[in-house]
């Protein structure tokens, strides 16, 4: 260990894998923690790209493919699953217990009462009650919730509001800029649109992408100049993705629609694309605002609610799941080049000032120093 690694030992419960949204930004926070007051021990249910970035860092990381909490019949096995975790992190001298992702919290809760340091979980989607029951959010000492909406949802379904802390996620804006290098798009599906339009995220029914191709459709008999779809992401579900296939086959979206993959050079996507449409939320409308490019948040948020994408200041909000309302919102960035490039331009200002993975670090930084000394408080049970 360095001189400089020398700070609180937090342990990190993260499904690994794969380099998804949370994954990302438990990357940042690693990155940016002062480790003169607190070092990363990260646990991985499974190898990947993940886990080959910490091993770059020199985080130290260790890997248990440990079972699901809930699902049964085998769910009794979990508590040896969980008994060799606690052994591997027994001697590190661990502080605090940090999960990335709430299908772990169970897990979180048996690390905290065997170790008797305190809990935080962060929650990265929006919850309801029964979300809360299931995953006992309020055993956590500390749930983090990334956006005003999650905090609302924690609070309204019974969490005590002094538990929950709104953190927003970080984007690395120096990675995600505007001008990165080559157009990849262009270049790995030979497009010759003249406006790209993207979605990003998981292919599956909940980020909508099935509303997205009727956008387009709309789109493609509405106006005049030739507009491409990317549908950006891994498959996960194999029945979904079919039916969008056969959706750009009978809608004349063949020569129209892009289904990318996983890619792990998201930066030079987003930049390849004019406009990042969202319709779930995430990271990744804040990495395509920080590329300098105008992004549509499409159904999931009001505009008085809305925090970082501000209506026509930093994005359009369309705050339907009307379909003729997110084509009409495309049509008139389509339609404007200097809309599109006024609302990418605030876009990354607002990004550079506000969300940037720095304050995310230290936001995160001074729960811990609020946390650890006390002890768990809402572990017990």
């Amino acid at each position: 260990m360095s001189e400089q690694t020398q700070g609180k030992k937090i342990a990190y419960l993260c499904s690994g894998g794969s380099m998804g949204g949370s994954q990302r930004q438990l990357l940042y926070l690693i990155e940016n923690l002062d480790r003169r007051e607190y070092e990363p021990v990260v646990v991985c249910r499974r190898e990947g790209t993940f886990t080959d970035a910490l091993h770059k860092m020199g985080v130290k990381t260790l890997v248990h493919p440990v079972r699901a909490w809930r699902k049964f019949p085998r769910a009794f096995l979990r508590y040896a699953d969980a008994e060799k975790v606690v052994r591997s992190l027994r001697n590190e001298g661990i502080s605090a217990v940090h999960s990335s992702d709430m299908w772990l919290s169970g897990y979180m809760r048996w690390i905290s009462r065997r170790l008797k340091v305190p809990s935080i979980i962060h929650v990265r989607a929006p919850v309801g009650p029964r979300d809360v029951r299931k995953h006992c959010f309020d055993r956590a000492d500390v749930c983090i919730a990334i956006s005003a909406r999650i905090k609302s949802n924690l609070v309204e379904a019974g969490i005590d509001a002094e538990k929950v802390v709104q953190i927003d996620d970080g984007v690395d804006t120096e990675l995600f800029r505007p001008c990165c290098n080559g157009d990849v798009l262009g270049r790995d599906f030979s497009v010759d649109g003249e406006i790209r339009v993207g979605i990003a995220g998981r292919v599956v029914e909940s980020k909508r992408q099935a509303e997205f191709l009727r956008a387009a459709e709309v789109i493609r008999r509405t106006v005049a100049r030739k507009v491409c779809f990317f549908i950006i992401g891994r498959c996960d579900h194999e029945d979904y993705y079919n039916a969008l296939q056969r959706v750009v086959g009978s809608d004349g979206l063949k020569d129209r629609v892009f289904f990318t993959g996983q890619r792990d050079d998201m930066p030079n996507v987003l930049c390849s694309l004019d406009i990042l449409v969202s319709m779930s939320g995430g990271s990744v409308m804040f990495e395509a605002m920080s590329c300098g490019k105008a992004v549509v948040s499409a159904g999931f948020t009001s505009v008085k609610d809305a925090v970082h994408l501000q209506d026509s200041k930093t994005g359009l909000l369309v705050p339907s799941r009307s379909v003729s309302d997110l084509a009409g919102a495309l049509k008139k960035l389509i339609e404007d080049r200097t809309l599109r490039n006024r609302l990418g331009s605030r876009g990354r200002e607002w990004i550079v000032h506000n969300l940037t993975c720095q304050k995310m670090a230290r936001k995160t930084q001074e729960v811990y120093q609020k946390v650890i000394g006390q002890g768990p408080k809402g572990n017990q049970g």
